[in-house]
C-alpha cells in the first residue's frame, strides 16, 4: 500500500497526529497482489506444460524414426512431467474456490499461489532436472558421446539448477515472506 493511501487523523484528546489505513485501498492492493500471483502461477504452469509436451512429442517422433529406446524413455519422462504438472494445476485450481473473498481470504490465496510456484521450483530440480540428467548421462554413456557434449550437458544442467535456486531465493521466497508479514501486521491491528 502506498503512503498516500494513509489518511492523516488528529487525536483531539492528545493533540497528536495519527494515521488511519484506508481499508478499500488496502483491499485493492491485496487483490492486486493475489491477481499477480495467480497470473504468475498460470504462466509458469502453461509454459511448462507446452514445452514439456512439445519435447515429449519430438522425442517420440524421433524414437519412431530411429527405433531408439532411449528416446522413448526420454519421451515418457517428459510425458510424466506434463501429467504431474496438470495434476498440480487441477488441484490448485480446485482449491481456489475455498478462499473467502475477503481481504484475508485473498491474502491467503496469494500466499497459496506463491507456495505453488515455490513447490514447482523445488519439483523442477527433484522431479525434472535429476531424472533428465540421469537419462542423458545413461544415453550418452550408451552412445559414447564426445567430450564437448559432456561439457555442454554438464554446463546446461548446472546453469539450470543455479537459475532455479536463484529465482526461488531472490523472487519467490521474498514475495511469500512479504505477504506473510502483511498478513501478520493486519492481524495485529
Amino acid at each position: 500500500m502506498e503512503f498516500e493511501e494513509l489518511q492523516k487523523v488528529c487525536d483531539e484528546q492528545k493533540g497528536e497526529t495519527m494515521y488511519m489505513i484506508n481499508e478499500s485501498a488496502l483491499h485493492k492492493s491485496v487483490t492486486k497482489k493475489k491477481d499477480a500471483a495467480s497470473k504468475r502461477i498460470n504462466k509458469v504452469e502453461i509454459a511448462l506444460i507446452l514445452m514439456n509436451s512439445a519435447c515429449s512429442i519430438l522425442l517420440f517422433v524421433d524414437a519412431l524414426d530411429d527405433i531408439d529406446n532411449w528416446d522413448f524413455i526420454g519421451s515418457l519422462i517428459m510425458l510424466v512431467s506434463v501429467l504431474y504438472i496438470l495434476f498440480l494445476r487441477y488441484r490448485r485450481r480446485k482449491s481456489e474456490n475455498t478462499f473467502d473473498r475477503t481481504m484475508f481470504g485473498e491474502l491467503d490465496h496469494a500466499i497459496a499461489n506463491t507456495n505453488s510456484i515455490i513447490h514447482i521450483s523445488r519439483m523442477m530440480i527433484t522431479g525434472y532436472l535429476i531424472p533428465m540428467s540421469i537419462y542423458l548421462v545413461l544415453k550418452m554413456l550408451a552412445h559414447g558421446a564426445a567430450l564437448e557434449k559432456w561439457l555442454m550437458v554438464i554446463g546446461m544442467y548446472s546453469l539450470a539448477f543455479l537459475l532455479i535456486v536463484w529465482e526461488r531465493k531472490n523472487y519467490h521466497l521474498p514475495r511469500k515472506n512479504s505477504l506473510i508479514a502483511l498478513k501478520k501486521k493486519l492481524t495485529e491491528v
